[in-house]
């Protein structure tokens, strides 16, 4: 009786070093569960994002969010100097670049939840409805969305500007 118990008890203790490993590795190669500002996103991360063609010559990322355990290309969004740019890799057409001049309205739903993440909704002129999440980790998911609402062009009674409810 005391070996079978030493077996089961070094059974468990290696199920459970396996998995303290285990998310050792996916912290350390995964994404932060935050959304990062442009200067720190990881080197890897930009390589990734290169590697896509999402960004143009000279664009500069402003904040960058993935909702990936491991790989992001399973789901990046981030905002830059001139695009709203949405990937993953569970989308029928995995790349969206929406130019900021594209979107017709913005709206976020606001989560301060530590598990759940807030929602961004936006939609173009052409009819395109996109919805992604960003991290509500330290109020970064409210600056996301400002650094898409400063880019608009709204202009005093333009009734072709875009549709942005304030919060």
């Amino acid at each position: 009786m005391t070996r079978l118990l030493k077996i089961v008890a070094i059974a468990c203790a290696s199920i459970v070093g396996l998995a303290v490993i285990a998310l050792f590795v996916i912290g350390s190669i995964g994404p932060d569960t935050a959304v990062y500002t442009g200067h720190q996103v990881p080197k890897r991360f930009m390589k990734t994002i290169r590697s896509l063609n999402l960004l143009s010559e000279g664009e500069q990322i402003k904040y960058f969010y993935s909702d990936a355990l491991v790989d992001i290309k399973a789901g990046l969004y981030f905002v830059t100097d001139k695009n709203l740019v949405l990937y993953s890799t569970y989308w029928e057409e995995p790349e969206t670049i929406i130019p900021f001049e594209q979107i017709k309205s913005l709206d976020a739903e606001y989560d301060n939840s530590f598990w759940d993440d807030s929602m961004v909704n936006v939609t173009t002129y052409s009819g395109m409805e996109v919805f992604f999440p960003v991290s509500s980790e330290k109020g970064l998911d409210k600056k996301f969305v400002q650094a898409i609402r400063k880019n608009l062009n709204v202009g005093e009674g333009d009734s072709k500007g875009p549709v942005i409810p304030e919060l």
